[in-house]
């Protein structure tokens, strides 16, 4: 077995430990996941009840985490023996043979059924969000159950949960409820993931419902999507519907008094159940038997996975095969196609009449180019154990992806966990959200049949160590962004929204017990961040000119004994020193990644090594960018960034995706990127940030016992300050800077870089020993913490 496969395995996280991270992050609220599918089902059999557990990765994520930390989950009881094992409150203990949190089933009526799941939500937003237009169908009874039936799951909620908790709600079935729960009980914590795309605004204003699915999903705190493509179509939507404030720097949406964050976190697979199913005995018998079965011993062999659907570009990808076997006929013979296609959603005529064609066609394109010992397409309906599905992937030569719109499509990343022997090729459409995730498959355009039949030619003639090489890099890519990693990523963002709940204080309201604070410790230690809180954002960073008054307010800090002034940012190391221009302060630069002080200097060893990567590929960018106005590379040594600030808005997505392309052919694991303000920074995937540098230099200066001799400030304004406000927070003053700032782990804003002028003259007043004039430090009118 390969040696990296069993490591990576390994590395598994145990629900325990996830139990704990979601405990730390939720800050002790219960978590109350809301789905329209329910994790455990009763169904009747000859042989009495039976449990069901659903397939999916949503289930086979949460269920484990939620049988550790115990907690509540909503859905509609869909099994026809669900409401005999119920209470009296619909409620019912689960797993069934070991309770350890609570399911509460949703009754739902044959007609609400049909009106609600197979009338609005799949006639009419399903394939309007996926671009299908001419299938979707805005029936006013249809719309009228959709608003009953998330009511309904509202008041479930409500009835079972009492007082604050997180609810997570998920996908497009439930748009509504957010709104319905927020009206009920404001105090509750409301995110929401949207599986499927998020169109742009020509399409979405083609729904009458438009501005009431959009007020809906505006009463969560946190909204996610897949990607970053598809957040910027909801801002627009919510910016042009409803005419709500949006902050598109920091995905903010402020509409009637509450503000929405809204970001981007691209859903996985369990990548190690995959690979662990992969490897088994179970999955080699089941390979073995495919290939008896179907004659595939000497042959190449494609696989499809889907479900019947109009999305999935079946019919394309079935002409583009009839294609392939009439413009290469050398390959009559060798190549087999396996389509594993399951039927869905059979009550709507539109994917009845789908089946239909989708099986004529391949009945067409056998007849066409069978022969007795060879059939060209294998059509497999019929469901396959998980081992079976993990056959039909490792032993792939290439794996087909035609979709023609998906919000992620996670097949791709099964393909990929399941070829353990790194010998398959993904042939992947560009119009699914996981292409933006795997550069290293083979792009295809599914309405270009041409195009589609080269590119599986391609994949065919492949050299062996160029199919390794890619395979392995995207294996690897997967093996760090799995479910667990998906789910961290929410957690960390409602960590920090909880957190601005209770912290995102201006400060200058608390400006005497910060005073106090200040007077009652023996030193005093204030940390800044650069640009942005010293100095106004530029739309050139080379512009950038610290203020004489500003470097005087510095040189008064550090002047004195009870001072520990320093400078944390992410400018190059000697780029910050030259431009503050004192010598006696702390300096961090590339985030924390290069330190200096009097006398006490530090270069992160592993990042040091990554310099030459950096140039790299930074010369790279700048030829792949070159023809792209406003763009901006800085090469910062051992860290870079792009700025996109004065590229047009129409190609800001093209500047991401050749970002993240060019990392995805570097080594994989090396660099990574961070969202910075119109800008991505590409640093080394290191373990250490703002938060570790701050403490690295406190202790340097002030010794081990730091944390009860000092006041501690730290000040910045964008995301990569967000981890020395979490690292900080038990016993610093934490402050963000900027009129967007209300979402942070902060306990403090201030306005601007002016009011940081303010606090820093009065610090230096207070360490110094004199008092300023009281009308210097009274509040200048409220507040207001609106995006901008």
């Amino acid at each position: 077995m390969d040696q990296t496969l069993v490591d990576r395995t390994r590395q598994r996280p145990q629900a325990s430990q996830i139990a704990v991270r979601v405990r730390e992050a939720l800050r002790g609220l219960p978590l109350v996941v809301v789905s329209n599918r329910e994790p455990y089902a009763h169904q009747r059999s000859p042989h009495g009840l039976e449990v069901e557990r659903p397939a999916g990765g949503l289930v086979a994520a949460l269920d484990p985490v939620l049988r550790e930390l115990g907690g509540l989950w909503v859905a509609w009881g869909s099994g026809d023996a669900d409401f005999e094992t119920t209470d009296a409150r619909d409620c019912v203990g689960v797993p069934p043979e070991a309770p350890r949190y609570t399911l509460r089933r949703v009754r739902l009526s044959e007609d609400e059924v049909e009106r609600f799941y197979h009338g609005y939500a799949n006639q009419a937003l399903w394939p309007l969000f996926h671009l299908a237009v001419d299938k979707a169908r805005f029936v006013r009874r249809y719309w009228t159950a959709y608003q009953a039936v998330n009511r309904r799951f509202a008041e479930a909620t409500l009835e079972t949960v009492e007082g604050d908790a997180v609810v997570w709600l998920h996908d497009y079935h439930l748009a509504l409820a957010p709104r319905y729960l927020r009206e009920r009980r404001p105090g509750l914590f409301l995110m929401q993931f949207w599986h499927i795309p998020w169109p742009a605004w020509d399409v979405f204003r083609i729904c009458p419902q438009r501005a009431d699915l959009l007020e809906g999903l505006l009463a969560n705190d946190l909204l996610g999507f897949h990607v970053q493509r598809h957040v910027e179509n909801f801002l627009d939507c919510a910016e042009r519907e409803l005419g709500a404030v949006v902050d598109r720097q920091q995905g903010l949406v402020a509409y009637r008094g509450h503000r929405t964050t809204v970001q981007a976190f691209p859903i996985s697979i369990d990548v190690a159940a995959w690979e662990t199913v992969a490897t088994s005995r179970a999955c080699e018998r089941w390979m073995a038997r495919l290939r008896h079965r179907f004659r595939l011993e000497g042959r190449h062999i494609g696989v499809g996975v889907d479900r019947l659907d109009y999305t999935k570009g079946l019919l394309e990808r079935l002409h583009a095969i009839d294609l392939l076997f009439r413009r290469a006929p050398a390959l009559r013979g060798r190549f087999v196609f396996i389509q594993k296609a399951a039927p869905s959603r059979t009550r709507i005529k539109a994917y009845r009449d789908l089946q239909k064609r989708v099986e004529a066609e391949i009945a067409r394109i056998n007849a066409a180019y069978g022969t007795p010992d060879w059939q060209p397409v294998i059509y497999l309906p019929r469901p396959l154990p998980s081992a079976g599905m993990a056959a039909l992937y490792r032993m792939a030569d290439v794996g087909l992806v035609t979709s023609l719109q998906d919000g992620m499509n996670l097949v791709a990343k099964e393909f990929v966990a399941s070829q353990v022997d790194e010998r398959g090729v993904l042939v992947l459409s560009e119009l699914a959200g996981a292409s933006e995730e795997v550069p290293w498959s083979i792009p295809v355009n599914p309405y270009d049949p041409e195009g589609l039949a080269d590119a599986l030619v391609q994949a065919l003639t492949m050299p062996a160590p160029e199919r390794q090489r890619r395979m392995a890099q995207m294996r690897a890519h997967l093996a760090r962004h799995d479910i667990f990693h998906w789910m961290e990523q929410h957690l960390d963002a409602a960590a920090r929204l909880l957190d601005s709940r209770a912290k995102a204080r201006w400060l200058f309201a608390d400006i005497d017990a910060i005073r106090e604070t200040v007077l009652s410790r023996d030193r005093i230690a204030v940390l800044l961040d650069f640009d942005g809180t010293l100095v106004p954002i530029a739309d050139r960073p080379q512009d950038v000119v610290l203020t004489p008054a500003m470097r005087g307010r510095l040189a008064r800090l550090s002047a004195s004994p009870r001072c520990v002034a320093g400078v944390i940012s992410g400018r190059a190391l000697e780029d910050l020193r030259a431009r503050v221009g004192l010598p006696d302060l702390l300096y961090a630069g590339n985030h924390g990644l290069e330190l200096a002080g009097p006398g006490r200097t530090m270069v992160h060893r592993d990042a040091a090594v990554a310099q030459d990567l950096i140039a790299r590929v930074c010369a790279r960018l700048r030829e792949r960018l070159r023809d792209i106005e406003g763009v901006m590379i800085e090469d910062k040594g051992i860290t870079a960034t792009v700025h996109y600030r004065l590229v047009q808005r129409g190609e800001i997505e093209r500047v991401q995706r050749e970002v993240m392309e060019e990392l995805a052919g570097t080594l994989p694991g090396r660099l990574i990127t961070r969202q910075g303000k119109m800008a991505l920074e590409i640093r080394p995937d290191l373990d250490w940030h703002k938060g570790k540098a701050a403490r690295w230099l406190l202790a340097g200066v002030l010794g081990e016992e730091w944390e009860d001799r000092a006041a501690v400030i730290y000040a910045g304004d964008d995301s990569t300050d967000e981890d020395a406000f979490a690292t900080l927070a038990p016993i610093g003053i934490t402050i963000r800077v900027g009129p967007g700032s209300p979402v942070t782990a902060a306990r403090y804003v201030v306005r601007d870089t002016d009011e940081m002028g303010r606090l820093l003259d009065a610090l230096a007043d207070w360490v110094q020993g004199t008092g300023p004039a009281e009308h210097e430090l009274e509040p200048q009118g409220p507040v207001v913490l609106t995006p901008r």
